[in-house]
């Protein structure tokens, strides 16, 4: 019987792998039936009040005004930038109306509204009609197209997608400025002038400056009697002397754009801003509203806000933040002791001056505290250094880097006594670049030529720290407290 058995085994050898194994899972033959949802939000009755995301109350309106992205459609310009509005209207007016090509450079520190300036009087020449494709300004069929070069890959890039856009297609070869060029002067009924509006346009800033070179010649005054379709070309950046300092070709072959700098914001402009946005509280309430007194924010409060921003770094996105903060600040302790639905824009608790202080002093104090606190010992010991050497030489105004790194050499490490190593050229601007990436320090050329690039050692070098606050972090260092507090 035995034998019987081992010969059907051997004959088929595959059997037993074809038999169920007891330790695997059985599989059902079809998919199990699910149980049915049941929907509960029938039941839940008073507790749907629980599920708001954002609690509708006086504070809430008013953060929402400072909010970054919030849009004042109201005025065709900006609080405190109409000579601005009307100069970039009266460009495009003119260049519209004369049918020719022209560019506009609009410079200015981060914060000076120059972004949401152009935007809102292309709005108002759009009568808020994005989605055209055409419109109608200054009596021309017009194309507007606006371009956050931050978005474009490439820097040459940028002409496939002006070419795309003003043509309405997305072919598969990308487009380059000969076929840009080509397409602009074939005769087009249905469009005079395309706007471009090229934001933080110092992102196509290649080796050679081809890409700009070939867009602001294409938008000079030279080529109007060439192109049948005219390009109006309108180019933003932080930086004021872009045109000087990159594209030099542009003034010796006579098609230097026009120029429009956006100022910093002064206190009493930033006041006008934040006052104007908190008084848009009571236009939306004035029939329940009896009081023509500021709402939210305490003057005194508002004038602290906007003098410090303005001194020290004129942004106006800065102190919208604060006055968030602020407003938030408020509201957090007012919940507590409060019913929010049941206070008005006249019961409501002001921010006073006192919760504007701490906010600043979170806002520009801290963070240079943190910014310290961040770095690591090499770094804290080389701005110990800059900090000494500008105590023991009063009299001079600025220092290079190389000569800070001279004094690093000949003092700094003799007082530690080699405890942190000694620092090769190389490593010692490594650590300087560190620095500048980290804003504790202020790098600047000294130079009064237009050299694109400049080595790190002969630029001056200040600290973007207070003293203060440097003492503060190695107070408990020795050896740092050692080269900041030394004297020669």
């Amino acid at each position: 019987m035995s034998k019987r058995l081992s010969d059907t085994a051997l004959q088929n050898p595959k059997r037993k792998a074809l038999q169920p194994v007891c330790t695997q899972l059985a599989t059902p033959p079809t998919s199990p039936n699910k149980k049915s949802i049941v929907d509960i939000s029938a039941t839940l009755k008073g507790h749907s009040k629980k599920l708001t995301l954002v609690e509708d109350s006086v504070y809430s309106r008013a953060k929402a005004l400072f909010q970054r992205g919030n849009k004042d459609s109201s005025h065709e310009h900006l609080v405190g930038r109409k000579p601005e509005a009307e100069k970039f209207s009266s460009f495009l007016r003119h260049s519209i109306q004369q049918r020719k090509c022209s560019s506009l450079y609009i410079s200015g520190a981060p914060g000076t509204g120059k972004t949401a300036q152009i935007n809102l009087s292309l709005d108002v020449l759009c009568n808020f009609q994005s989605n055209k494709k055409v419109h109608t300004i200054f009596g021309a069929r017009v194309q507007v197209m606006r371009v956050n070069c931050m978005t474009i890959a490439k820097p040459e890039n940028i002409f496939n997608e002006i070419y795309n856009y003003i043509t309405g297609t997305s072919s598969g070869r990308r487009k380059s400025f000969d076929d840009l060029y080509t397409h602009l002067t074939r005769k087009n009924p249905d469009v005079d002038s395309v706007v471009v509006v090229l934001d933080e346009m110092d992102c196509l800033i290649t080796k050679d400056q081809q890409v700009l070179f070939q867009l602001f010649h294409c938008a000079s005054h030279l080529k109007s009697s060439v192109l049948s379709t005219k390009l109006v070309l309108v180019g933003i950046s932080n930086a004021l002397d872009l045109t000087d300092k990159f594209l030099p070709r542009l003034r010796s072959n006579g098609f230097n754009p026009e120029s429009l700098q956006f100022m910093p914001y002064t206190g009493e402009q930033i006041k006008q801003v934040v006052m104007h946005k908190l008084n848009s509280l009571l236009d939306s309430e004035k029939e329940n509203s009896s009081s023509n007194q500021l709402p939210i924010m305490h003057p005194a409060a508002i004038q602290l806000c906007c003098k410090k921003c303005a001194a020290v770094t004129g942004d106006l996105r800065k102190a919208f933040d604060i006055c968030f903060k602020s407003i938030e600040y408020v509201e957090q302790s007012v919940r507590e002791t409060h019913d929010m639905s049941q206070l008005t824009l006249e019961t409501a608790p002001k921010v006073l001056i006192s919760h504007v202080a701490k906010v600043c002093s979170s806002t520009f104090g801290y963070d240079s505290l943190a910014k310290i606190k961040n770095l690591n010992l090499l770094q804290k010991a080389v701005l110990c250094s800059l900090f000494n050497m500008d105590k023991n030489h009063p009299e001079a105004k600025s220092f290079t880097v190389n000569e800070l790194y001279d004094y690093y050499c000949a003092h700094t490490e003799q007082i530690i006594d080699n405890l942190l190593g000694r620092l090769k050229k190389g490593e010692f601007l490594e650590i300087i670049s560190a620095l500048e990436a980290s804003s504790t320090i202020i790098l600047s050329s000294t130079s009064r030529s237009f050299t694109m690039h400049i080595d790190n050692g002969n630029k001056s070098v200040k600290p973007d720290v207070s003293y203060d606050d440097m003492l503060k972090s190695v107070e408990d260092i020795g050896v740092l407290k050692k080269i900041l507090l030394s004297l020669k």
